[in-house]
Parts: C-alpha cells; sequence; structure tokens
C-alpha cells in the first residue's frame, strides 16, 4: 500500500555525517538507502527540479547535486527527496491522493521570491494537483527574534513582498518573520488552513538544531520525503 514517508530533522542524523559515509541511515521506522535519495545544490533562489529515477543518489557517492535548484518535486515511488537547513525554513509538501511530494528550502531570497508558491503551483500544473488536497510540514527555523538583517535587506524583503501582496507582518524593525510570511504564501496558494502544521522551533535558540547564526557550523539538519510502497 502506498503511503507518503516524511521527517523533519534534528541534528541526528546530520548532513555531513551520511555524504562523508554514504552509507544507509535510519529515520524513525525506516532504514534510507542513499542510492534512492536526491539533494538539491540549494542556492537561495526560486528554482525548481521535476526528480527522474536517473536524479536518485544525487549529492552521494561523489554524485553531483541538482544544479541550481532550492525545491526537488517527484511522484516516483522510492525515491526521498533532502532538504538541508540550519536557519532556513524547510518545507515538506504531498498530496496523499496524487501521491505527489516536494522539498522546499526556503530562506530569505526563496521567501521573498516565493519558492514555496512557485512549487504549489508546478505541482498543480506539472501532475494536476489539488492545492486543497495538499498537506504542509514547515520546520524548524530561525524565528524572527533573532533574525535581524541590514536595513537595506529589510527595505528590499519587505517590499518585495508588499507588491506581491504580502504583509510584511514585523514585530521588530529590522527583523524578518519567514515563517509568517510563508504561512501567507500557503494560504494565498490555496492549502486549507488545517492542512498546515508549523513546527515553531528556532534553531537558533534550541540546541538540538545547527544553527548557522549562532555557530556559524557547516553542517545541517537533513528533512526527508518520499513515497513508499508497502
Amino acid at each position: 500500500m502506498k503511503r507518503i514517508f516524511w521527517h523533519l530533522g534534528t541534528k541526528e542524523p546530520d548532513y555531513l555525517s551520511l555524504i562523508e559515509s554514504d552509507s544507509p541511515f535510519s529515520l524513525e521506522d525506516r532504514t534510507i538507502d542513499p542510492r534512492y535519495c536526491v539533494m538539491a545544490e540549494q542556492v537561495h533562489a526560486d528554482k525548481l527540479h521535476f526528480c527522474t529515477p536517473l536524479d536518485s543518489g544525487s549529492g552521494f557517492f561523489g554524485n553531483p547535486l541538482i544544479a541550481g535548484a532550492d525545491a526537488l518535486i517527484s511522484d516516483i515511488k522510492g525515491q526521498f527527496l533532502i532538504v538541508r537547513s540550519a536557519d532556513c525554513l524547510p518545507i515538506l509538501l504531498f498530496d496523499p491522493d496524487k501521491y505527489v511530494v516536494a522539498a522546499v528550502h526556503s530562506g530569505r531570497a526563496g521567501t521573498r521570491a516565493n519558492i514555496v508558491g512557485k512549487c504549489i503551483q508546478a505541482m498543480v500544473e506539472h501532475y494536476t494537483c489539488n492545492p486543497q488536497d495538499i498537506i504542509a510540514h514547515v520546520g524548524a527555523g530561525i524565528c524572527e527574534e533573532h533574525y535581524q538583517v541590514s536595513p537595506e535587506l529589510y527595505q528590499d524583503f519587505n517590499s518585495a513582498l508588499e507588491a506581491q501582496g504580502f504583509c510584511p507582518c514585523t514585530n521588530k524593525v529590522g527583523h524578518l518573520n519567514l515563517r509568517t510570511t510563508v504561512f501567507q504564501q500557503l494560504i494565498q496558494s490555496k492549502l486549507r488552513f488545517f492542512n498546515i502544521e508549523n513546527y515553531h522551533y528556532c534553531t537558533f535558540e534550541q540546541p538540538d538544531y545547527f544553527s548557522y547564526r549562532r555557530d556559524q557550523s557547516a553542517n545541517r539538519q537533513i528533512n526527508v520525503i518520499g513515497i513508499i510502497d508497502e
């Protein structure tokens, strides 16, 4: 029977250990074989990639990451999409009716460009998904309190949101609120309120998560989604 497997990560297992070992790893009730995993380059942009069977193993065994992409979409059984995070928001999307999954990396630039909205639109256009059936899990990321940016970046981010019809929703001048912005983008994409699950953990505050802003770590959480049949 087909079902969706998804996992929002903490520090274990971590990204660097996975690529150093290139070995199967355990997540919850499953052992994941990296030969069937796909990872994107994550360049802080809004490019999507529709996965094929040939993409399996990307980022492992010396294989290149999917170039230029910050979102992966797949309907391939047994393929697992991985998005890495350490302050940016990981977003896992799936349509339990069409069996389509997506993994999105939404940092400041991706959120500014509404990458999650573009990913949902692609699921609708390419796979005929109904956005009201799509479920979203938004994982741990840096909170507004700890996400201060320069006046120039603050103005640029908020101006871009306003131009797209979004409210900046900031409670502190000079600070960005990625989570509230992404929530607006999901609602504008016609997801149902009760199909959006936000995990309100701040990576900067919580020691169980890697945070680039806190400690400049090169390591990352891994967040995984795939379609299994068992």
